[in-house]
């Protein structure tokens, strides 16, 4: 996937969308193979680059980084003789994370072939969701013991073309749904069953005990960084001080806000945090001027809260321009069953807070409330047309005076 963001969105929208009665079943395979760079063989790469129709000049570039290639261990005071390598991938090379995932790419395509996913029941049009992948952490979506013994033939399959070993240990399974005791799926690898959630690129998604564990001991977290700087306080400048709140401070949280609501007055304790820090103790203006950029007088402090509004924009974004992103079909089936009015898209018109839109999901209660901040005008005159169908009837302000469905 493109964004690190999309598969944890894709999960955050899939455990909500997933009614009591569909069956499914989530394997986790962080870090999907034992040493996952490190196994990946040459010769298969080469071989799925070509495959991919990967230009001949290209290919001989990165065969000519890996062929011949040696290393040496360093023991004491001494190097040993040069052994050759055959398998894996270096490590902080700029373009080892795309070569993976190209070396990954035909099992996923297997994977795509032969399991039967999840169909929603609003969407039965759409195409199954089977897989979510990012680098090694990969997530297959199955209905039952078919699809896993599927998976196991895929794996093994690809472990002799490959050199892959899938690494059991550290994956995880989620049920969803209602499952008798007796008709759950027999796992392999000693992989034990779970319904409250799991953890998906660093975010824990599930239950609401699950959900808040992403929240726990963050304000620690967040004192013990700026506690490391207080030292060297005096001889940082404004900037400096603003560097360490914005780069190496706030930008750990930005991933969980961009998916995830916060609990009430989180975010006010956070902000007062970097306020803190910033004033060393001595406030002599108002916040809200830190948080104007430097040309305009203030000192470009973030605001965590005009950010996280500035993320749901951009999921609002996503999902009313966006180029079809992973995660649409099933956000479009939360908008369609939140308030029983059947709009998916249609509620960003709407005038009703969000709030009182009911069975809405807070994430999307926030996306539609940042929407709200916006502000859009319709012609004073508009001439008929096709766009009249995609207007909700009522409450949108469109129809400014009173009118009756009854036949003049």
């Amino acid at each position: 996937m493109r964004d690190i963001d999309a598969p944890t969105t894709f999960f955050f929208n899939l455990e909500r969308s997933v009614g009591q009665r569909k069956q499914m079943v989530c394997l986790r395979l962080p870090d999907g193979q034992e040493k996952a760079f490190d196994r990946v063989d040459h010769t298969f790469l080469a071989a799925t680059l070509q495959a991919f129709g990967v230009g001949e000049h290209f290919l001989s570039w990165v065969k000519c980084l890996y062929s011949d290639a040696c290393c040496v261990v360093k023991v004491g005071g001494g190097l040993s003789r040069p052994v050759p390598v055959k398998r894996g991938i270096r490590q902080g090379c700029p373009i080892s994370g795309l070569l993976y995932s190209i070396a990954i790419e035909p099992l996923l395509c297997r994977l795509r072939n032969r399991l039967r996913g999840l169909c929603l029941p609003e969407s039965a049009q759409a195409p199954p969701v089977v897989v979510s992948a990012y680098a090694d952490d990969v997530s297959v979506f199955i209905q039952g013991q078919r699809d896993i013994q599927e998976l196991q033939d895929s794996l093994a399959l690809y472990r002799k073309a490959a050199s892959a070993k899938v690494n059991w240990e550290k994956s995880e399974a989620v049920l969803v749904g209602q499952w008798s005791v007796g008709n759950r799926p027999s796992l392999p690898g000693n992989l034990g069953w779970g319904n409250r959630g799991l953890k998906v690129l660093g975010v824990w998604l599930g239950s609401e005990d699950m959900v808040a564990q992403n929240w726990e001991g963050l304000l620690g977290k967040v004192q013990a960084k700026l506690a490391k700087w207080k030292w060297l306080l005096p001889q940082l400048s404004y900037r400096g001080r603003v560097l360490v709140a914005n780069n190496l401070v706030a930008s750990s949280l930005w991933h969980r806000l961009q998916v995830l609501t916060p609990p009430p007055g989180l975010m006010k304790q956070l902000q007062r945090l970097l306020v803190d820090f910033f004033w060393s103790g001595h406030h002599w203006v108002p916040a809200s001027v830190l948080y104007l950029p430097v040309a305009e007088g203030g000192q470009g402090l973030v605001d965590i809260t005009a950010r996280t509004a500035a993320f749901r924009l951009q999921a609002a974004q996503r999902l009313l321009y966006g180029a079809s992103p992973c995660w649409l079909a099933m956000a479009r089936l939360l908008l369609w069953r939140a308030g029983g009015f059947g709009f998916d898209k249609h509620l960003f018109l709407l005038k009703a807070p969000a709030y009182e839109i009911t069975g809405l999901a807070p994430f999307y209660c926030s996306v539609i409330n940042a929407w709200k901040i916006l502000s859009f005008t319709r012609p004073p005159d508009p001439r008929p047309g096709m766009w009249l169908f995609e207007e909700p009837l009522l409450d949108t302000g469109f129809f400014l005076e009173p009118f009756s469905l009854r036949p003049p």
